[in-house]
């Protein structure tokens, strides 16, 4: 039993600062793959993509990437092969993004510039649990995702773009 609650305890303190409190009390029921919470909201999101003549220097600029990212205060959602995506304002305790973004991407534009090509931008979107109990991710949904995806996929490395739509 006092074991049980400690754990509990944990789980409050480590997630209580990602997740909303009813989704964290749905977690806690281990009902939380059942009941999707999705909260609305502004979210500012960057999706660079990386360029490299080896897995190593991928990996490396990757990783510079989200190090950068972390300094703006931006979270890390994904990193998918040379793909890094990120987003401001979508966890339940963050502090308004006021200009992060764009800072953000000034930061990288000054560091891997040549190495990089990067859609960023604002939309209303939401932010929850997606998945099921199998595979569950803390994330956000973006209208036009897919445009953005690829309008990315257009840009030459070197080449950043403010999405609009």
């Amino acid at each position: 039993m006092i074991r049980e609650y400690l754990a509990r305890r944990k789980t409050r303190k480590v997630l209580g600062k990602y997740v909303t409190p009813d989704v964290l009390e749905s977690i806690l029921r281990e009902d939380g793959a059942k009941s999707s919470t999705f909260t609305a909201a502004p979210i500012e999101y960057v999706l660079v993509f990386v360029r490299g003549d080896t897995p190593d220097d991928i990996s490396q600029r990757v990783g510079k990437v989200a190090e950068i990212a972390m300094s703006h205060d931006g979270t890390v959602h994904a990193l998918i092969g040379a793909l890094i995506i990120i987003a401001f304002d979508n966890l339940p305790a963050a502090s308004l993004a006021a200009g992060k973004r764009i800072a953000l991407v000034e930061h990288l534009s000054r560091e891997l510039s040549s190495h990089l090509k990067i859609v960023h931008g604002a939309a209303d979107g939401h932010y929850g649990n997606i998945g099921s109990k199998i595979r569950l991710t803390y994330s956000f949904l973006l209208p036009h995702f897919d445009a953005i995806l690829g309008r990315l996929s257009s840009l030459e490395f070197g080449q950043i773009e403010e999405f609009k739509k």
